[in-house]
């Protein structure tokens, strides 16, 4: 054999590796000790290794025929993704589904759970036929000219399962498009069928042949016939024939079916298809016609039938979560008749839905975060899968468009008919070549070392005919690529003429010019500062107005070259300022104050809540007196703050409380100089409440003193994993940096994510009677940038920042005496499981139970340490109850709700209720004991800086 692929595949069959899955699957043998010919066969069964994801987890690319999915099948597919995946599920270019993460373990249960909604995701990779998709809308059109469909699937019996067709030289693209317009998508596959009428009325199918994508792109050949549709299996066929009978094997990157039509070109294939098809195919000269613009496939389209309606949902980079795709296989059966389409453009559609149902649809798809609505920067951009979980790509996509798109809006620049389609590598999965920008994936070398970047192509797609890019500029890192964006379209904004499309005028420009290599300071723009918001603008001029906080053009300051603004500048800044001026001591600079919210300071060792209002300052006691929230955390307008936590409202000039009265505050005088704003803490005005009493302490200041929120890094410890998709990152807090005051509080978590410096809270799952190790329990969130961010590039002995402890969501062994009922769902199990093992440590015969919900079995967390603090304490009592059981589930079934506690809980009336999890599910319950007599102000619900108490 030619070649090391051929050998293997001479070797074993892709098909029959199978076996060694299911052994693989049950010894849970890890990636590195698999053979890697025995990776490679996998993706005959759907199956992709993914060595850059976790320690080793594979991908599932489900193929979709003629784009066509049932509720259930949707359904499954985003269970699959929840329980076994990261919880996401993308939509490709050829309208498969994607489904990344799973362990080898969960291969042969999730090809089994696919085949029982007649889904297979067989012969996807590797030299293989891909999927065989259609115009998604195809069958419903009024104007279509063929249904192709069943063809579709007539094309796939073909050759799934197939021993013969399932090795091919290399991989082959097959597509049928019934409608009279043909998008330039349909010039870039190996086989295309494209649906015309003859002059003398009849239909029929024109051929494309040897379109490519990939390193090296070319435009499919027109083959000279009409096919039939009686004719359609019997022609691929025989093309596949051909393909297997004269395809080489000899050089893997010369052996794609366009390498065969150069050999021995449209003639060639002609005389084959007569010597081997058992009639004659008629001649048809007649070029298909150009496509002349994109498939529109968001929004609203009428079907057939006048009074149904297809809904076309925008999923920008085709990155759903297993929730949005359950959603919409419940939306597709309540509005429609339970049927999906997947699109080429990495969307989905709704079918079938009647008329008097349209908005309603509509709604239930916002609900979810989709909408039949996009702006252009959705509608116009496609990214493969990149390196986040691609083997070959050399940058990542997914993330890095998304903050592109982000800053192109921020530069107000507007995509008018033109796409941008960003591929991680040369193989050109997201067809960069016919987009209008394409870009393509490179390492890109800088003084400081390589980056991420990309090649820049110019003037694909549709420019009279569809056209393969031209390049423009090489070697443009990531940070240049939303300037070089800016300037391009400006330009053509600028100089195009009237009716001439972006591709035109590109194409035309570049035709005598060499692709640029970009350097360090190409793309370079100065940086505007807005004074009042901190908002940056990069441009060579200040923008008209802020963006952000629509801030005038003269609050804007350019950000020189070597100005550096950090900490240490800022510190030296306040050592040179006056400590005290006539008894008033310094606490923030005049400057750090707005009109529209506080700050908090500390002065004297007091900590102080600052207002601005009306043109004057005034200072106020920081925290609320009944948790102990800090106000300058809380939402400031005309004079009146209000408690992030619990809502209760404050004058902030006088410190006098409005709602509910008698609590109030003291305030301070305040003096301004030069800038500086100054306190007299010693001379503090203290409120009298009620008729010119003295206030009385707020009953809940009787309790524990809560520790001073600190900022400090702590190294990590252990990473524990809990649960397929939830961890516990273990920090050092040996030297006692971090305060721990009462259980059920929350830590804020501070990551770098691309440059970006992020704060998101997570709750503290350890417990206080532990102060030497702080415990953070997390659940991956696959499209929150902090968790996901911590999963992949967390390591033992890097420190985390963390910030903390905050939040008033906590037991006080002062104050909360009742029995307690702790009733969680999913990971809102942590902050009752610090309070459980705090409890438990301490030996306390307070009466308490755990009332915990999860999905499945599997999604437990700390499932057998709260059964041994069952089996050890007597007044500790646990119940979990699982949504969707399995077989061998002994406990209680179905989601948490004041039935199940009813059941659970002795007196309902007795307890003290502590609810974490989903704000539906809190509300919901937190509703129902009101309704059923528990006292509100005995319930407490978890919303990290804004609990509440539950409202009768």
């Amino acid at each position: 054999m030619a070649n090391p692929v051929e050998v293997w595949k001479a070797e074993k069959h892709g098909l029959d590796v199978w076996p060694n899955v299911v052994n693989y699957a049950a010894a849970g043998t890890p990636m590195k000790q698999i053979d890697t010919p025995d990776l490679e066969r996998m993706k005959w069964h759907g199956f992709f290794y993914r060595k850059r994801d976790a320690e080793g987890r594979y991908m599932n690319r489900i193929r979709v025929t003629a784009s066509q999915m049932t509720a259930a099948q949707a359904r499954q597919i985003a269970f699959i993704a929840y329980e076994m995946g990261h919880g996401i599920v993308d939509v490709t270019t050829r309208a498969n589904v994607q489904v990344q993460g799973l362990k080898i373990e969960h291969l042969p249960k999730a090809a089994e759970r696919l085949a029982q909604v007649g889904l297979n995701s067989k012969q996807t990779g590797h030299d293989n036929i891909r999927n065989v998709f259609a115009h998604p809308f195809s069958g419903l059109l009024a104007d279509e000219l063929i249904d192709t469909c069943q063809l579709c699937h007539d094309v796939t019996d073909l050759f799934v399962d197939s021993r013969e067709y399932s090795d091919l030289p290399r991989k082959m693209n097959i597509c049928l498009n019934g409608t009279s317009h043909h998008s330039a998508h349909f010039w870039t596959q190996d086989i295309s069928f494209l649906a015309h009428r003859t002059d003398d009325g009849r239909v029929g199918f024109q051929v494309l042949l040897g379109g490519t994508q990939g390193q090296n792109p070319h435009l499919a050949w027109h083959l000279p016939v009409l096919v039939h549709p009686t004719q359609v299996v019997d022609v691929t066929r025989a093309i596949l024939d051909l393909f297997r009978a004269k395809g080489s094997r000899e050089k893997r990157n010369a052996a794609r079916f366009r390498f065969l039509m150069e050999e021995i070109g449209v003639g060639g294939v002609l005389q084959w298809l007569e010597e081997n098809l058992p009639y004659r195919l008629e001649p048809l000269v007649g070029e298909p016609i150009p496509a002349s613009s994109h498939d529109e496939l968001i929004g609203w389209f009428p079907q057939r039938d006048p009074d149904l309606w297809i809904m076309g949902l925008s999923v920008p980079l085709g990155r759903l979560t297993w929730r949005q795709l359950e959603g919409l296989s419940i939306l597709s059966k309540k509005w429609g008749d339970g049927q999906l389409r997947t699109t080429h453009e990495q969307g989905l559609a709704v079918i079938n839905i009647p008329t008097a149902f349209k908005n309603a649809a509509a709604t239930d798809a916002a609900a979810l975060g989709l909408s039949i609505h996009a702006d252009p920067l959705e509608r116009n951009t496609v990214a493969c899968t990149g390196s986040q979980f691609c083997n070959i790509a050399v940058v990542e996509t997914k993330g890095r468009m998304l903050q592109l798109m982000q800053k192109l809006r921020q530069r107000n620049v507007k995509l008018h008919d033109v796409r941008i389609h960003m591929s991680g590598c040369p193989s050109s999965c997201a067809q960069h070549f016919t987009a209008d920008i394409g870009l393509k994936g490179v390492r890109v070398r800088r003084l400081l070392g390589t980056r991420e970047g990309f090649d820049v192509f110019l003037g694909g797609g549709i420019a009279g005919q569809v056209h393969m890019a031209l390049p423009y500029r090489t070697g443009v890192d990531t940070d240049q690529l939303p300037a070089l964006i800016e300037e391009v379209m400006a330009e053509y904004y600028l100089r195009h003429q009237a009716g001439q499309t972006f591709s035109t005028y590109w194409r035309e420009k570049l035709q005598a010019e060499e692709a640029g290599k970009v350097g360090d300071d190409d793309y370079q723009l100065p940086v505007w500062v807005c004074e009042t918001c901190d908002y940056r603008h990069e441009a060579e001029d200040p923008p008209v107005f802020c963006p952000q906080c629509a801030g005038l053009r003269r609050y804007f300051a350019r950000l020189e070259d070597g100005v550096v603004e950090d900490e240490e500048s800022a510190r030296e800044q306040e050592a040179a300022t006056p400590a005290e001026i006539d008894g008033f001591a310094f606490a923030a600079s005049d400057a750090a104050l707005t009109e529209d919210e506080g700050l908090t300071v500390s002065v004297a060792g007091r900590d102080l809540a600052l207002f601005r209002h009306e043109g004057s300052v005034h200072a106020i006691d920081a925290e609320c007196p009944h948790e102990g929230a800090m106000l300058a955390e809380g939402e400031f307008k005309d004079g009146v703050v209000t408690c992030p936590w619990h809502g209760w409202t404050f004058n902030a000039c006088s410190g006098c409380s409005i709602e509910p009265a008698g609590n109030d505050v003291r305030h301070y005088a305040t003096r301004v100089v030069d800038g500086k704003i100054y306190v007299a803490v010693e001379n503090a005005v203290h409120n009298t409440g009620g008729a010119g009493r003295p206030r009385a302490a707020s009953p809940a200041t009787g309790g524990t003193k809560r520790a001073r929120a600190v900022d400090v890094s702590l190294p990590l410890l252990e990473v524990i994993h809990e649960t397929p998709d939830v961890r516990t990152f273990r920090l050092d807090n040996r030297e006692g940096k971090f305060p721990l005051d009462l259980p059920g509080r929350f830590a804020n978590v501070y990551v770098e994510v691309d440059g970006v410096g992020v704060w998101r809270p997570f709750t503290i799952s350890s417990s206080p009677t532990t102060p030497e190790h702080v415990d953070l329990t997390i659940k991956l969130n696959p499209e929150g940038s902090v968790s996901r961010h911590l999963f992949e590039q967390a390591r033992v002995g890097m420190s985390l920042r963390v910030k903390g402890p905050q939040g008033g969501f906590c037991f006080d062994p002062a104050r909360h005496r009742e029995p307690l009922v702790l009733v969680a769902a999913g990971s809102g199990i942590t902050p009752m499981m610090s309070i459980a093992r705090y409890l438990h440590a301490g030996g306390s015969q307070q009466p308490r139970i755990m009332v915990y919900g999860a999905r499945t079995e599997s999604d437990i967390i700390f499932h057998e340490e709260c059964r041994k603090m069952q089996q050890d304490a007597a007044a500790f009592r646990y119940v979990a109850a699982v949504s969707r059981p399995n077989n061998g589930w002994q406990g209680p079934q179905g989601r948490l709700t004041s039935q199940l506690l009813r059941d659970a809980v002795q007196d309902l009336h007795e307890g003290r209720y502590f609810l974490c999890g989903p704000g539906d599910f809190m509300d919901t319950l937190a509703r129902e004991l009101t309704e059923l007599g528990v006292p509100a102000e005995r319930i407490q619900t978890e919303q990290f800086q804004s609990p509440v108490v539950a409202k009768a």
